[in-house]
């Protein structure tokens, strides 16, 4: 019997791989669940409401997914978040076993160009929303700033984590367009380090997020230790009403576009994606699965315990309004980048 040749074993190969192939596509979807864990990447420290909301999901989703698969939590803060989405794009598997939980305004840096981005945010899936989430600043209520218009008259010192974070970022932007006098000070480890420096009188203020304050430090909020003075947001978040969003400080029709932009964000708010090139049958899985969970009695129940607010949106009306974030024009974009440096 001759020996094969190289070709021969090559041919071998290719159709052993292309058959491995095939039964890989015809797995159904429980039954690649039911042997695969699932990791939720998350693109911050513990503790904070992109955390909260990131493990509140872990805890329920799966047993809606089909197969019930465990999904393991884990955290990979840096650069914003913008670590755990290059890797998300890059390097996950992209077989339905990793989903991501990354700041709202992922797309957002890719429209202005941040330099560490490596992504494109147009081309994660997004399963769906679990809440907005309206960013803020605030001041310790011992600060004589009590108005937006205060801060116009009188600098006020604001903690802040990593270079172009929101913590710096609309800061700065309001500066520029709004003419604050705000001063961050970097290297604080995320918002609930900003928020403890400002207890302590480190600093005057922070950038906080709405949702953590009423589930984190409520007491704040009944005592009225703090004073919100500008809320990131395209509308007035009800537990603060006197406090104005955004949006309506622009004094211009293009500084109005370009405050819209950034508190358009907070639409996102705290979403669940997967990378690119998941398999349909599961993405539709997944998409269907968490859509059933924010229906759910037993997850109702466990954030309403938490005093966590759910305000849903469906993976595909959310992937819509990301891709509205590149509907900008390059001079609007250029001059936007400009406003918040």
């Amino acid at each position: 019997m001759p020996k094969p040749t190289w070709f021969t074993a090559m041919t071998c190969a290719a159709v052993a791989a292309t058959v491995s192939l095939g039964a890989a596509r015809a797995e159904s979807v429980k039954a690649f669940y039911a042997k695969h864990d699932i990791s939720i990447i998350i693109g911050y420290n513990p503790g904070g409401t992109y955390d909260t909301y990131a493990r509140i999901a872990a805890k329920h989703l799966g047993r809606l997914i089909p197969g019930h698969p465990n999904i393991i939590s884990k955290n990979m803060p840096g650069v914003a978040s913008i670590k755990a989405a290059n890797y998300l794009y890059a390097q996950a598997p992209r077989d339905g076993s990793v989903l991501g939980v990354i700041s709202q305004g992922t797309a957002l840096q890719q429209v202005l160009k941040h330099r560490a981005v490596h992504y494109d945010a147009r081309k994660f899936r997004w399963l769906g929303r679990l809440t907005t989430a309206v960013e803020c600043t605030v001041v310790w209520h011992t600060v004589p700033v009590k108005t937006i218009e205060d801060a116009k008259k009188r600098q006020v010192i604001l903690a802040a984590t990593s270079p172009r974070s929101s913590t710096e970022t609309n800061p700065k932007l309001m500066n520029s367009l709004v003419g604050t006098k705000f001063k961050t000070v970097l290297g604080y480890k995320g918002t609930n380090g900003s928020l403890l420096a400002m207890e302590r009188g480190e600093v005057e203020g922070s950038l906080a997020v709405v949702q953590n304050l009423l589930i984190r430090k409520p007491q704040w909020v009944r005592d009225k230790k703090i004073r919100v003075l500008v809320q990131y947001s395209l509308k007035r978040h009800p537990a603060f009403p006197d406090a104005p969003a955004m949006a309506e400080l622009g004094s211009t029709p293009e500084d109005t576009k370009i405050l819209k932009l950034f508190g358009g964000t907070a639409e996102v708010g705290r979403s669940v994606m997967v990378p690119p090139g998941v398999p349909q049958d599961r993405l539709k899985a997944l998409r269907a699965a968490f859509s059933a969970m924010l229906r759910d009695k037993a997850f109702l129940a466990d954030a309403k315990k938490r005093k966590m607010e759910i305000d849903p949106l469906s993976g595909e009306q959310l992937q819509a309004l990301v891709e509205d974030a590149f509907d900008i024009s390059p001079q609007l974009a250029a001059r936007a980048d400009a406003a918040r440096k």
